[in-house]
């Protein structure tokens, strides 16, 4: 699957030869954005991607010894020692075997990750420190950080629905938490650009409620985006001067100002 940002490349260089230069920019911007959403993103996967890669360089080194062995093999075989050609055959029958193994290990591996995105996030009805709710004593619900965490990694793995589960789990939870701003753009994010109306839900979210955050300009630039595609052109030129007026200091200050330019 092409990720988001190898998109917005292709984009740009599709249209670079006949857009203009504002319009360019904004399709630039829309990488700067990505970017800055996968920096930002936790890797709460980093363990079992690292127990992925301990057992394929452990599977690889038993096929390097096994393959080392065979060669050595094969250089000392003659015409005349034909038994030694059962060996042989059984050697390469085990590593045909180890290589079906390793697929079968890394792919059981990617299923547990994915198993524990979905099952992770408790029940939205569950609070921190309610001892009187019948599920109290049986769920313990993960800290803001784990859950954002647990969110990111949805996104990134296009898991949208654990995504959606892991982030509304933290804003129904810890509603004062520092990570809410983060998990309402990333639910809008869930939803762009397939369920834009939902999306946009999120994104006023983060700038009304957030107007401080650092998500707060990306939030503005998002919606203006939506409105753009939707040829609502009032409504998008709005959205890219809340920018211009208020968020100098921020990446899509010089974007917004081109966008204006170019709008008719």
């Amino acid at each position: 699957m092409i990720s988001p940002k190898v998109s917005a490349l292709l984009i740009v260089a599709g249209v670079a030869a006949c857009a203009t230069p504002g319009q360019v920019r904004r399709v630039e911007t829309q990488v700067a954005v990505l970017d800055r959403d996968h920096v930002r993103s936790d890797s709460a996967h980093a363990a079992e991607l690292a127990r992925i890669r301990a057992t394929q360089r452990e599977t690889m080194d038993s096929i390097n010894r096994l393959m080392a062995q065979l060669n050595d093999n094969v250089q000392r075989v003659s015409r005349e020692d034909a038994g030694n050609f059962e060996s042989l055959r059984q050697q390469l029958y085990q590593v045909a075997n180890l290589t079906s193994s390793t697929q079968s290990r890394v792919a059981s591996l990617g299923t547990r990750i994915e198993t524990g995105l979905q099952s992770a996030p408790p029940p939205a009805a569950v609070t921190p420190g309610d001892t009187t709710h019948p599920a109290a004593n049986s769920v313990t619900i993960p800290p803001p950080d784990v859950l954002l965490s647990q969110g990111s990694t949805g996104l990134e793995q296009s898991a949208f629905g654990s995504a959606r589960m892991a982030l509304k789990a933290l804003l129904d939870n810890y509603p004062s938490s520092p990570q809410v701003a983060d998990a309402l753009f990333m639910m809008g994010r869930s939803y762009d650009p397939n369920t834009p109306d939902s999306a946009r839900v999120y994104y006023i979210r983060v700038w009304k409620e957030f107007p401080n955050s650092p998500r707060a300009p990306t939030a503005l630039y998002k919606l203006a985006e939506l409105e753009r595609k939707a040829n609502n052109t009032a409504a998008a030129r709005g959205y890219y001067q809340q920018i211009v007026d208020k968020y100098k200091q921020s990446d899509e200050y010089r974007f917004a100002q081109d966008a204006l330019r170019d709008m008719p």
